[in-house]
């Protein structure tokens, strides 16, 4: 199987199993030491055993195979055995008519000793594919390798079980001490994981709508879910857009042997039974499963039924977590392939039944299956039911169904009036990217106001800015008059300067926001007015925060100080008298971008605090994607780091649903910061690889600062010192020039520069951007952290000194822990220069105690080097170094977790559940167990609340 399968953090514990066990088995008198990798059927304990066998470094392999389809006799194996001493498999004839019995290990048992008998030193022996069904199986390997002696030996087992007949673990033999002893359980794959995943597998990301449907439909197997990537591969390859796949056309994949041999096995009753719970699918009450049996004329009574049976068989499962008994089939893609084996006559007797019994959306997708014949009425009530489910924000299934509708329709009006339904839905719910497909369809439609207000955003979105921006002007200065006319026309309007914004024409956001006040003005106000299915255009004070919120960006952009602030004010007191709203959102976003960008972060995050509360609630906004995106960034610059990485998977994973695609760079950056400031080079790496397979830009300004990227590599060559590839980054945001860029990159850049020596350079750009001529964020600390920067390259300590006094007193700069930390950096270099050796130790003392909080190894290597460097130079005596907290040995205690541990750790920490973790993370319940379970073993820790103490004393840094 494909290495594929299995995710990096379970290779890494298998690595760490496999070394534990074999050092104390390779001890003087040591008795054998057992391994042993377990998991459902699907789950691959035996491809990952075999990926142990690089690590075992000192041994002589012996791999035994139970595995019949490989013909090879015992002599045979003795033949294999003698040409190689060092290292080989062997596979051992064993026979399938009853796989896991005592004797099917036996053979393998003693085919093994000997092998053995030629071989000196110590040994592992592999057994993989074996079903273990008492623990006499396991006795006679085990015997086998006794005749090895008292050489060092290991064992290494992979195996469906989890337990041995009567309950025993499978590593309860009295033969092998407890500490000799690991057992590895592989679990389901999480939606993370299936992103890991299809990087390895497909070369492209996968957005999390699509991984989560794939987890779903999978129970997180992971040869399944392997199975899905490849039979998706086209589709994934093909989209415009990372959310754009339609998974609503399901694709066959291959049952699992054990449930294939099942189902050629199984009785009468049993297949009857796994057929119609595999068409109905979904999770179904077993009442009713029982009525559409009954429909279809099979019943228990006469044996033709029998979900007893097809349950032990394995063909359905009995659902533990419903309120009432409830069965479904073993996955959904596992029902898909059982469905499809059934003649297609019989497939449409048991949709139509199960049409005719169930109630909602199920009833329309039986109807779908059911077609024989025209169906006149599917498409009006897929399209009414699309609407229905728009109406209470079911985005997912409101556009499937309107989806299903364009398929099913006939040509003509009913095709043209379904494309027309499921591109209102889309501007609607913001779900643009799942109709780019259908832009094409959409202008090849008659002309209407409508559908020109649908593809002026289609337009924008995908790159034709300018044809979105005429299509719009159209929808504004039609000649229908009428109130669903003019409520169209009012939407335009205030979607004409967000194109401008996009397209950086801020110039022209002052005339296109008059004109659409007055348009607005002339809007209906009362939503009975218009037709029902716009009756959502109605909003006009919506309509004057959004115009509002373009006139502040027009505003930042242009340097108008003066309107900017009555912007500001007059956004804030929109929102004092207004609920939270789609328009509300985006103007706070807008502020918040406002104030990040002019150097006011924690005024900014408060601001976040409220969007990201309240954005999921709003499908219409405009900025929801981006505000997560913002506030890892925010996260990040304020010091909290820990949130700042569990925020940014979120901003991750919410910005594959962006339609705006240009967004997902940004995020991919925001979640990479920490790790570029704490030099982790392997993970930006990683990051950088997903970027380079992004689809390529559609151009345009993008909502949040579009440097990150390159902001991202310059940190995490800040923070190991590599002067040059801080310089090549920083230098590639200059010369591209991004739409909207806020000049981020800019104290890298001359940093960079000043540490290369190229201090002309430096003073050049510097002076440009302090002359005002350059877009750079032009905030009171940053001229003067940039001025204070200059004046120390120059020579001029005092003027240096004066100012770095200024920036480390700073109010604003207390709330930007890591940059301070920084500038104490250099703050000390100038009081060093003056003679003033112990306030240079002080400031880096408190930049260590900064750098220890947030858990930036390389820079606080560094600052450690420099003040032990100034205390043994004579010149004066240290201050007493900041002693190691018992806060400090519980962020190193963290530091021992893995990443998707750390962010499980911090949730748990701040008082969510594990369903809520699971809910926040995109994860099962059960994963979020198993983190939990190896977060308090890995901290010795016996309870939450214990976590929640260690997490809260060492999540934040230390305020300097």
């Amino acid at each position: 199987m494909p290495r594929a399968v299995a995710t990096a953090e379970t290779r890494e514990r298998l690595r760490a199993a496999v070394a534990h066990v074999s050092a104390l088995s390779l001890e003087p008198h040591a008795r054998p030491g057992l391994l042993v990798v377990h998991g459902p059927e699907g789950y691959q304990s035996a491809a990952l055993l075999r990926e142990a066998i690089p690590y075992l470094e000192n041994w002589t392999l012996v791999a035994g195979v139970a595995d019949a389809r490989d013909r090879m006799s015992d002599w045979a194996l003795l033949d294999v055995l003698n040409a190689s001493l060092a290292r080989f498999e062997v596979r051992v004839d064993t026979p399938r008519s009853a796989p896991g019995t005592a004797d099917d290990v036996a053979v393998v048992g003693r085919s093994v000793a000997r092998a053995l008998a030629a071989i000196e030193g110590p040994v592992c022996v592999m057994v993989e594919n074996v079903h273990f069904a008492d623990d006499k199986s396991v006795d006679a390997l085990r015997h086998g390798m006794r005749r090895h002696g008292d050489q060092p030996q290991l064992l290494l087992m992979s195996t469906e079980a989890q337990t041995l007949p009567g309950g025993q673990p499978l590593d309860g033999s009295g033969q092998v001490r407890p500490e000799h002893k690991a057992t590895l359980r592989v679990p389901p794959l999480s939606a993370t994981d299936v992103q890991e995943i299809a990087v390895e597998v497909l070369g492209r990301p996968l957005a999390g709508r699509v991984a989560r449907r794939f987890v779903s439909d999978t129970d997180g197997n992971p040869t399944l879910i392997a199975a899905l990537l490849e039979a998706y591969r086209d589709d994934i390859a093909s989209a415009l857009h990372p959310a754009a796949i339609d998974l609503d056309r399901g694709r066959l994949v291959p049952l699992l042997p054990r449930q294939q041999q099942a189902l050629e096995a199984a009785s009468l009753g049993a297949r009857a039974a796994a057929e119609v719970v595999a068409v109905l699918r979904e999770p179904t009450a077993i009442a009713t499963v029982n009525r559409v049996a009954t429909w279809l004329g099979i019943t228990e009574t006469f044996g033709a039924f029998d979900l007893d049976a097809a349950e032990r068989a394995g063909l359905v499962r009995f659902v533990d977590d419903a309120a009432i008994p409830t069965v479904a089939p073993p996955t959904r893609v596992a029902g898909d392939r059982i469905a499809a084996g059934i003649a297609i006559e019989r497939r449409r007797q048991i949709h139509s039944a199960a049409a005719d019994v169930l109630t909602g959306i199920a009833v329309l997708r039986h109807r779908i299956g059911a077609m024989d014949v025209e169906d006149v009425t599917l498409v009006a009530d897929l399209l009414e039911a699309a609407n229905t489910r728009a109406a209470v924000g079911d985005a997912e299934n409101a556009m499937s169904l309107a989806l299903w509708a364009v398929q099913l329709a006939a040509p003509g009006a009913e095709y043209e009036r379904a494309v027309l339904v499921t591109g209102t839905l889309a501007l609607r719910l913001h779900e643009h990217q799942r109709i780019f497909q259908l832009t094409g369809e959409l202008a090849a439609l008659p002309a209407s106001q409508l559908r020109d207000a649908i593809l002026a955003d289609l337009e924008v979105l995908t790159g034709s800015r300018d044809a979105g921006t005429e299509r719009a002007q159209s929808v504004v200065h039609h000649a229908d008059r009428s109130p669903t006319a003019r409520a169209l026309a009012a939407h335009a309007a205030v979607m004409v300067p967000l194109y401008d914004a996009i397209n950086e024409r801020h110039e022209a956001m002052a005339r296109n926001v008059a004109e659409a006040r007055r348009v607005v003005a002339n809007a209906p106000t009362n939503p009975r007015d218009v037709a029902p299915e716009l009756r959502w255009l109605v909003r006009p004070t919506e309509y004057e925060l959004w115009l509002t919120a373009w006139e502040l960006v027009a505003a930042a952009r242009l340097r108008d100080s003066e309107r900017l602030a009555d912007r500001m004010n007059r956004i804030d007191q929109l929102l004092r008298g207004t609920p939270d709203s789609p328009a509300a959102v985006d103007a706070l976003v807008y502020q918040a971008r406002t104030l990040v960008y002019a150097g006011r972060v924690t005024d900014a995050a408060s601001r976040l605090h409220r969007v990201t509360r309240v954005a999921g609630g709003f499908l219409d906004s405009w900025m929801r994607h981006t505000a997560l995106t913002m506030q890892a960034h925010v996260l990040f610059l304020t010091g909290e780091w820990e949130k700042a990485v569990l925020a940014g998977r979120i901003a991750l994973d919410s910005a594959f649903d962006d339609p705006y695609r240009d967004a997902l760079p940004t995020a991919y950056a925001a979640s990479g910061m920490v790790a570029a400031a704490r030099g982790d080079t392997e993970e930006v790496h990683r990051i950088d690889q997903l970027l380079s397979m992004l689809p390529p830009s559609a151009g345009g300004a993008i909502p949040y600062d579009p440097d990150l990227p390159d902001l991202m590599r310059a940190e995490l060559a800040a923070a190991i010192g590599d002067h040059l590839a801080q310089l090549r980054a920083t230098e590639t945001a200059r010369i591209a020039s991004r739409r909207g860029s806020p000049w981020s990159w800019l104290p890298l850049h001359v940093d960079a520069l000043l540490r290369l020596r190229r201090t002309a350079e430096a003073m050049a750009i510097a002076n440009e951007a302090l002359s005002g001529t350059t877009p750079w964020n032009r905030s009171p600390l940053a001229v003067s952290r940039l001025r204070a920067r200059i004046a120390l390259a120059s020579g001029d300590l005092e003027t240096a000194g004066a100012l770095y006094a200024g920036v480390v007193h700073s109010q604003t700069a207390a709330g930007l822990p890591f940059t301070l930390a920084r500038d104490r950096l250099d703050y000390a270099e100038a009081l060093h220069a003056d003679g003033q050796t112990a306030s240079a130790l002080e400031q880096l003392e408190l930049a260590a105690a900064t750098f220890r909080g947030l858990k930036a190894g390389t820079y606080l290597m560094r600052v450690l080097e420099r003040i032990e460097e100034l205390s043994t130079g004579g010149a004066q005596p240290s201050a007493p170094m900041i002693p190691v907290t018992a806060a400090d040995a519980d962020s190193a205690a963290l530091a021992e977790l893995t990443t998707r541990e750390r962010e499980v750790a911090v949730a748990v920490a701040s008082g969510l559940t594990n369903r809520e973790v699971a809910e926040r993370l995109f994860v099962s319940v059960t994963t979020v167990n198993f983190h939990v379970r190896n977060i308090l073993a890995k901290l010795a820790l016996r309870s939450r609340r214990e976590l929640r103490s260690i997490v809260h004393a060492g999540e934040g840094p230390v305020r300097s």
